[in-house]
């Protein structure tokens, strides 16, 4: 492929929208402008290199990718304001001038060399998730080969993992990471909260916002509660149940895009009774697909198919899985299930087809409790265990289902998805899944750099997952941001890890 220019500059003003939310006026201008903010989630350190912590250093503002992610899943400049496909494997990127870290020193491609270069070795999803091979810097172009054509490598380097920060022995990567956010750290408790002050420096422009508190509350209704209780002005989810209350009452409003991530059954390939396709398609068809949204209510939406409806892969052109009982029973026939014993559940050769969830999110036994009495209608019985965590299940293959969640557009691209859970030997493929097809279309998609042919791809690629029943994507979920009625200019964005940006406004 010869060199393309693929993004032009763009006005900085266009390129910082993530979220704009805004504090409750101070009663003193003296004190300054300041919000209380919660997040769902820390992760165990403020370095973005470390696990999945740079998707809370990102939902506070603190860090920045080289490209983002808009409302659309289109890629747009951030702190590369352009790039071009020198060949297969090479991309070109130019820095924007004038960007600075915290510290008021330069960013240019020597610092984001060193910054790449830093992830690839703190965390082994620094080189495969992007499949960086090397990095160069010249002034403020960085060059970057990757180990083989690879489609998807511009939406992966948005991921939060490849937050540029500075590197240096006496940086505190863990709890004062020197990044180029428009707020940075002055105070951190791990699992607790965060404490952030704009940076005046800002490439984009300061925010109106003197400084930020994050708090770490877990408990989607507990979050809730304290914005009720004034305690919080925004916070990033509240239960589906609580969700009525905010949008009866103009004290607060309520914030909501169709979001990327999907909560899954994920079958063990490896269980002899699952590796029957019509035990799967029929457990699929048991669920009545409608009415589990209605009983989780507002925060989610209908999923039955890998990615989501406001995504542009096909969703409305899918045989999405459906609620179908009497096919349900009749696939269990065919594999020599029946009531032998009159007990309400199918079995074959004297024992019952039992199945067990395991899962370790408290807030989907509900969820869960629906399935189960949804699927007895067709004789499967279903036992639920909630445990502390699914590591250790992942890890030994000792399940039958597990029930867990993914972001299928985490960086607004397909492929790491399929990749990461559908493709075989794959190291998150914990249910070992494994279909030729599927492979050789991710491997199609990898080479592709053309975005509908890239759509076609993922079309495609949905299309065989549907019909092996490969998993049974369950129900989507809204992503919500809920206020006080004095915050203005929100913007929910349907991957999660956008939150905070420097457009912060008070009525």
């Amino acid at each position: 492929m010869g060199a393309r220019k693929l993004i032009s500059m763009l006005s900085a003003a266009a390129l910082c929208a993530t979220l704009a939310v805004a504090p409750v006026m101070s009663a003193s201008a003296d004190d300054g402008k300041h919000i209380n903010a919660s997040l769902y989630w820390f992760g165990t350190s403020l370095d973005p290199a470390t696990e999945w912590d740079g998707w809370t250093t990102n939902r506070a503002g603190i860090t920045e990718t080289l490209v983002t992610v808009d409302q659309n899943y289109e890629i747009q400049p951030l702190l590369a304001e352009s790039w071009e496909i020198v060949d297969d494997s090479t991309w070109k990127l130019h820095i924007r001038d004038g960007v600075k870290f915290h510290d008021g020193s330069d960013v240019d491609g020597a610092a984001v060399k060193a910054s790449l270069e830093r992830v690839m070795e703190v965390n082994e999803r620094g080189a495969s998730a992007a499949k960086i091979a090397s990095v160069e810097a010249e002034g403020q172009d960085v060059t970057i080969k990757t180990t083989e054509p690879f489609g998807a490598f511009l939406a992966n380097i948005s991921e939060p993992l490849y937050s540029i920060v500075k590197v240096g022995d006496d940086q505190d990567y863990a709890n004062a990471p020197v990044a180029t956010g428009p707020y940075k750290v002055t105070g951190f408790t791990v699992n607790d909260t965060i404490d952030v002050v704009k940076n005046e420096e800002y490439w984009g422009g300061a925010s109106d916002v003197d400084s930020i508190t994050f708090k770490c509350i877990e408990d989607d209704s507990t979050r809730g509660l304290a914005l009720q209780s004034g305690e919080m002005d925004v916070v990033q989810r509240v239960s589906s149940t609580d969700l009525p209350m905010f949008q009866s009452d103009d004290n607060y409003q309520t914030f909501d895009t169709t979001g990327a991530r999907v909560r899954i059954l994920v079958f063990n390939f490896g269980n002899e009774t699952l590796a029957d396709p019509n035990v799967r398609k029929a457990f699929s068809e048991a669920i009545d697909y409608e009415s589990l949204v209605k009983v989780l209510g507002e925060g989610v939406t209908m999923a039955g198919a890998p990615y989501p409806s406001s995504a542009p892969y096909g969703y409305d052109e899918l045989e999405k899985q459906a609620f179908n009982l009497e096919d349900a029973v009749s696939k269990l026939g065919d594999s020599g299930y029946s009531d032998t014993d009159g007990d309400g559940y199918v079995d074959k050769d004297g024992t019952n087809l039992t199945l067990t969830i395991t899962y370790s999110m408290s807030d989907y036994t509900t969820m869960l409790e629906a399935v189960q009495n949804m699927v007895k209608q067709a004789g499967i019985e279903v036992q639920l265990n909630l445990v502390d965590s699914i590591d250790e299940y992942e890890s030994t293959k000792k399940y039958d289902i597990i029930c867990t969640n993914w972001q299928s557009l985490s960086t607004g691209d397909p492929q790491w998805f399929l990749d990461s859970l559908y493709k075989t030997g794959a190291s998150t493929n914990y249910g070992d899944y494994s279909n030729p097809e599927l492979d050789a279309v991710c491997e199609k998609l990898a080479a592709t750099f053309e975005p509908e042919e890239r759509a076609a791809l993922t079309i495609e690629a949905e299309k065989i997952l549907l019909a092996d029943t490969a998993s049974i994507w369950l129900v989507g979920e809204k992503n919500f941001v809920v206020s006080n009625s004095k915050i203005k200019n929100v913007t929910p964005y349907p991957i999660d890890y956008y939150f905070v940006d420097n457009k912060l406004t008070i009525e």
